[in-house]
């Protein structure tokens, strides 16, 4: 969280902005382009921003609780103006599910994954909808995955327990493949 943030902000400065210049933009954009080629482009655009913003959630921070809420109020800024036209817009709703994860406590974990049921062919958790390995690594940017120890990092003893009890490896132990995460293959 920048210094200077607080929750009653309503978003981040540069979402703010973004999602002011694109809301101005989308009247002239709409004006100049016939109805099919505004839904390509205004689908494609949704895509590309989807695509920076898990980008950086993945590669450059670490999420608090109180972050998650704030990066929600932001995601549901770009989505609101994502779904001024086009079509395809699943990964948002995705997102919106996989942000859920950072707000939860960790007792509470696998049952997002893996549906109330907690039966992983359910079909009914994170699991199913986004993937395991996907749900596995954004769970890994939660702020309490890690620690710190006198030998570096490690894992959370909560995280430990989940990946004994999903009968899991942890997929962030091998480079992180961002291809996973694109907007298209959520659509």
């Amino acid at each position: 969280m920048p210094p200077g943030i607080s929750l009653e902000s309503p978003n981040n400065p540069a979402v703010k902005a973004l999602t002011f210049c694109l809301r101005a933009l989308f009247i002239q954009v709409q004006a100049a382009l016939n109805p099919q080629s505004m839904a390509a482009f205004w689908t494609s655009l949704s895509m590309k921003l989807y695509d920076i913003l898990i980008s950086r959630i993945l590669q450059h921070y670490f999420i608090s609780t109180v972050g998650a809420v704030l990066l929600s109020r932001d995601v549901e800024s770009l989505r609101s103006v994502a779904l001024l036209a086009g079509t395809n817009h699943l990964h948002w709703d995705i997102l919106r599910e996989l942000l859920t994860l950072y707000m939860t406590p960790p007792e509470s974990i696998k049952t997002l994954l893996l549906g109330a049921d907690a039966d992983v062919h359910a079909g009914k958790g994170l699991f199913d909808r986004v993937g395991k390995a996907q749900s596995l690594i954004f769970l890994s940017r939660r702020i309490d995955y890690r620690f710190k120890s006198t030998h570096g990092f490690k894992k959370s003893a909560w995280v430990v327990e989940l990946l004994v009890h999903l009968n899991c490896s942890d997929p962030t132990d091998a480079p992180l493949n961002l291809s996973l995460f694109t907007a298209d293959k959520l659509n």
